[in-house]
């Protein structure tokens, strides 16, 4: 009896060094990690808003590990090659990459994504999260929603919107907006705000549901009309922009922008990145950039921001199933 239950103890602590034996190299290479540059995928173009806000987190990240943060744009095709570039890359803390609203959308429409959405990729924290707006051309007869509504009404099937792409989160406000007031608009959607804006501001097509990053510049020089931001709250630094608010779920998060990891790099790494970029994202820098863009800074623990996206992938192929809404892959 004695040996047997003296044995126990023995066998428990051999389970335990065994088990700390396993853990250790993991330990140590998130102890040591940044080690080597470290490299940030953007699917986004250069020059976009949400690549100014990137680049600003890159050159904090930078002073923090003292390591260049290589922004690798590679834009096109709703996000998915870049984020597809992100799912291949090893997973070992040194490859991290961008991902927007187009990252919970693209299930809904794409029927073969080169990757798994909730699989492949591993949540660090959300960022910051935009509002949406809507703007017209300059002789656009309507000034507010009200008289857009009525004049839809009266016209069905006559007027035309304009989004920075089909299945962009803008383009899907657009038709919850279509689906909420009963109107019948034709959307178009364009590879990007440079392509739709000039057909905006000259009349082509009179509307555009457009992210307020993007419109803000032409709102301002007054060569766009805006109708109202969607949104619940205020727009920071611009209380008197008019508000369309009640479009949106009250947890709903639109124009989201986050950072994620492929699905299995080392907790502890994902861990240190976490706290690394929500640092980065608060400091006085950043902060500057975010509050001239006019968004929301929103940051999240690794398995809130996981959580979120899962949330968000269902929600949106809801509204992609109501609207209708098709696209063949490579479009």
């Amino acid at each position: 009896m004695i040996g047997r239950s003296a044995a126990r103890p023995a066998g428990g602590l051999m389970r335990a060094i065994c088990a700390l034996a396993l853990c250790l190299p993991q330990l140590a290479a998130a102890d040591a990690w940044p080690a080597k540059p470290v490299r940030f995928i953007m699917p986004i173009p250069a020059g976009a808003s949400s690549d100014v806000a990137a680049r600003g987190i890159a050159e904090r990240l930078a002073k923090t590990w003292n390591q260049p943060v290589i922004v690798e744009n590679r834009p096109g095709a709703g996000t998915i090659p870049g984020t597809n570039a992100l799912a291949k890359a090893a997973p070992d803390g040194y490859t991290f990459g961008w991902v927007i609203s187009a990252h919970a959308i693209n299930p809904s429409l794409y029927t073969n994504l080169p990757y798994d959405t909730l699989r492949d990729f591993a949540g660090v924290t959300l960022v910051y999260a935009l509002k949406p707006a809507i703007v017209a051309a300059l002789d656009f007869p309507a000034g507010t929603v009200e008289e857009l509504v009525a004049i839809a009404k009266a016209q069905p099937g006559k007027l035309s919107y304009a989004s920075l792409s089909t299945g962009s989160s803008v383009h899907l406000v657009g038709e919850l907006f279509k689906l909420k007031y009963g109107v019948d608009i034709l959307h178009i959607g364009y590879k990007g705000g440079t392509a739709a804006d000039p057909d905006v501001m000259s009349g082509r097509v009179p509307l555009m549901f457009d992210a307020l990053p993007n419109a803000l510049p032409h709102i301002k020089s007054g060569k766009l009309k805006l109708l109202a931001v969607i949104s619940n709250s205020p727009v920071p630094g611009h209380p008197e922009f008019p508000l369309l608010t009640g479009l949106l779920p009250v947890d709903a998060t639109v124009g989201w922008n986050g950072i994620v990891v492929p699905a299995k790099t080392p907790r502890e790494i994902v861990a240190r990145l976490n706290a690394d970029i929500v640092a980065a994202v608060r400091s006085p820098e950043v902060q500057e950039r975010l509050t001239a863009l006019s968004v929301d800074t929103v940051v999240t623990t690794p398995e809130r921001f996981d959580a979120f996206i899962r949330e968000d992938v269902a929600r949106w192929a809801d509204v992609v199933k109501r609207a209708g809404i098709k696209i063949e892959q490579g479009n």
